[in-house]
């Protein structure tokens, strides 16, 4: 019955460090995909956002011709320079539509007020590159607060889009920094970002086989015995 219980146990040890080893691979795979998009895109030319198509790749360069809108959203729990923070994210409506637009990193001054944002009231002209929502660690049961300014965990793009009752784009853009109305913008750093992953699964892969080595023993020991 012993012996039942250990194979058990190890087999299972075996099984989530080989789940774990190809999960890191698969975010490897993931992070040398937006390298490579990066890559590819940042020495085109910008295209103008109404002659898009309807699911751009990351990192296309775009301008946009129109208004920024209200609320804006702040995203939370974004650390740069090891300070906790937000990312202002605002709606500008071009023609009948909806692009969100990240204008960079804020303080959050340790919670005790909101940074004051100040919204442009008139026509402008923008450029960035698109970028897609992805799923944040969310530390509230709640995506996002009731009052303004709206607080969100992670940006949904449906949620905002009822909350504006506009039509949104899936992407949104990332502001260029030399606007007065951008704030810090992080930069990217995706170079070789995917080697860290390789070497995680390569652990686990190596966990994976000790487990497998512990089994074959304890079933020779089994086997010498009987």
């Amino acid at each position: 019955m012993k012996n039942i219980i250990k194979n058990l146990f190890l087999f299972l040890i075996v099984t989530t460090c080989a789940y774990l080893g190809v999960w890191q691979l698969d975010r490897a795979e993931q992070k040398l995909s937006i390298q490579k998009d990066y890559q590819s895109q940042s020495s085109k030319d910008y295209i103008n956002l109404k002659s898009i198509e309807k699911n751009p790749g990351r990192y296309t360069k775009i301008t946009a011709r129109g208004i920024f809108r209200e609320p804006y959203f702040l995203l939370d729990n974004i650390v740069y320079n090891k300070k906790a923070g937000y990312l202002v994210m605002s709606p500008f409506q071009v023609g009948d539509k909806i692009i969100i637009v990240n204008r960079g990193w804020v303080d959050n001054l340790s919670r005790q007020k909101f940074p004051e944002i100040t919204t442009p009231e008139s026509v402008l002209e923008i450029k960035g590159y698109i970028k897609y929502p992805m799923k944040l660690l969310e530390l509230s049961t709640a995506n996002i607060t009731k009052n303004k300014p709206y607080i969100i965990q992670n940006l949904d793009i449906d949620e905002v889009s009822s909350i504006l009752k506009k039509d949104t784009h899936p992407f949104y853009l990332n502001l260029e920094s030399d606007y007065d109305y951008s704030f810090t913008q992080i930069p990217e750093k995706n170079e070789n970002k995917y080697l860290t992953h390789y070497m995680y699964a390569g652990q686990w892969f190596l966990f994976a086989l000790i487990g497998i080595i512990f089994l074959v023993i304890l079933n020779r020991k089994k086997h010498g015995k009987t």
